[in-house]
């Protein structure tokens, strides 16, 4: 069942005829097997509906974010090589040459039957109508955040989602009776797998059109029983700040059985924050948009981003390639079947990649039973004759009570010279002297900052996570102010 903003409700067979009148719509606008189209949108009806559709078809779908500028959405349809893009929101005229149809127009006749229609579950495998999508190697195309340079466009096949989606049910366990409440873009790896994690499960999703207004999520969960939350970590810590503010009650929230965080590292104070107030665990989990989900986390003992999933091989290695022991920090390395199968190269060619093993660029550590936690990106600063991992040091510095990020900056751009400047996230924005000798008790000398920067939250990016670009800026910029240690 879809249930739609406005408590509307649409069973699984009126969902099924409506992806079949869609589909039927999008045939009579000249897209067929084999075809290539960008789609965007808000999370709504009309858009599950469209991509649900396409896949039906066997269509290869680049997803953008509804959110990115008129021009670099341009862009993205010459790189994937589209011949349509698919949106609730048309770029204005002379922006592109690719014809444009909206979802709405699409979604009409369909809602209006679906409305109509008598309810009705279906039974057996929800994912076997999508065969066509799967079979395609260049089923799904999907950007890279690009907070960390260019976003390069990752080309992953169907059947690799498709089995990606099948771990990923199996770790968590849903239930035909749970209602999914997924606060992410569906334009992104993580709405996306919700989504088919909802169909494949054969239980129910209540949408929300921002994944931003957690007012709104608050309201969704008391109405509509959610059982099963999935959000971003500034998600969660907007969440906790209303209940404490009194801006928001905390007693419709007892039929969720699991709260699920990914998209970036979870920190540790979010963790016991949440837990304190709550009284359930954070569930994390570690994936990727070029391999899926790769660790989740379960109860009834959450540790970590918990263990691999099953069928993946994970590794922990230091700078020469050699596993590391457990406790000990390295790159985290994968060998999955559900790796992408390249990247977008000129004109929308797929540029094969080596599935051999997947260096993730990311560090993190295994404790002695195998679960996986993750603490973020690997660039290595070497400071004082010690290799320091900035996001290794924002982990255990965040156990000041507060969240916090770490910054490199180079002046001049000499490794040798570098400096972290530390920012922490404090709404009562008190003094730097409080915060950085918080933050000492939980460091050793030489991963001291040079600065502390105190905001009152982390600007966060299109996708709600952390802006480690805008970070980046004003971190130079503060050290550009003034190069002394302070």
């Amino acid at each position: 069942m879809l249930i739609n903003t406005d408590g509307r409700r649409l069973s699984s067979a009126a969902l099924d005829g409506a992806i079949t009148t869609v589909g039927r719509e999008l045939r009579l606008r000249g897209i067929g097997p084999g075809d290539r189209v960008v789609l965007t949108g808000a999370n709504t009806a009309e858009f599950v509906l469209v991509l649900f559709a396409l896949m039906e078809i066997g269509v290869s779908i680049a997803l953008v974010d509804r959110r990115t500028p008129a021009a670099e959405q341009a862009r993205l349809l010459t790189d994937a090589g589209a011949g349509r893009l698919l949106t609730d929101d048309p770029l204005p005229p002379g922006t592109t040459p690719a014809a444009q149809l909206t979802l709405a127009d699409l979604c009409t006749t369909a809602l209006k039957e679906a409305a109509e229609a008598p309810d009705g579950a279906v039974t057996g495998d929800r994912l076997a109508r999508f065969a066509p999508w799967f079979a395609r190697p260049d089923g799904l195309i999907v950007w890279s955040s690009g907070s960390t340079g260019t976003p390069k466009g990752i080309v992953r096949s169907g059947a690799s989602v498709r089995g990606n989606t099948e771990r990923t049910r199996t770790r968590m366990g849903y239930r035909p009776d749970d209602v999914l409440l997924p606060l992410l873009p569906f334009t992104h790896q993580y709405g996306l797998s919700m989504l088919l994690l909802w169909q494949t499960a054969g239980c129910s999703l209540a949408l929300q059109t921002s994944s931003q207004r957690v007012d709104s999520a608050l309201a969704a969960i008391a109405a509509h029983g959610v059982t099963v939350v999935d959000a971003v970590p500034a998600t969660y810590h907007t969440l906790l700040n209303m209940l404490d503010s009194g801006r928001a009650g905390q007693d419709g929230l007892s039929t969720v059985r699991m709260w699920c965080v990914g998209g970036e590292p979870l920190g540790r104070e979010l963790s016991r924050r949440f837990a304190d107030r709550i009284g359930q665990p954070l569930l994390d989990g570690y994936g990727s948009s070029e391999a899926g989900n790769i660790a989740l986390a379960v109860l009834p003992d959450p540790v970590g981003c918990g263990r691999p999933l099953d069928g993946l091989s994970v590794r922990v290695v230091d700078d020469a390639g050699l596993p590391v022991g457990p406790g000990t920090v390295g790159e985290i390395v994968v060998r999955t079947p559900d790796y992408m199968t390249g990247l977008l190269g000129p004109g929308g060619e797929v540029l094969p990649v080596d599935h051999t093993d997947y260096r993730t660029d990311d560090i993190g550590r295994f404790d002695a039973v195998g679960n996986l936690t993750v603490l973020g990106r690997r660039s290595a600063v070497h400071r004082l004759g010690h290799t320091l991992y900035p996001d290794g040091i924002a982990d255990r510095a965040s156990a000041c009570g507060a969240p916090v990020r770490v910054i490199p900056v180079f002046p001049d751009g000499v490794p040798s010279r570098a400096q972290l400047v530390f920012f922490v996230a404090d709404q009562a924005e008190r003094p730097v002297a409080h915060w950085r000798a918080a933050v000492a008790e939980h460091l050793a000398d030489h991963e001291r900052p040079n600065r502390v920067v105190v905001l009152p939250e982390f600007p966060l990016n299109r996708t709600g996570k952390v802006d480690r670009q805008s970070l980046q800026r004003l971190a130079e910029s503060a050290v550009a102010r003034d190069g002394r240690k302070g």
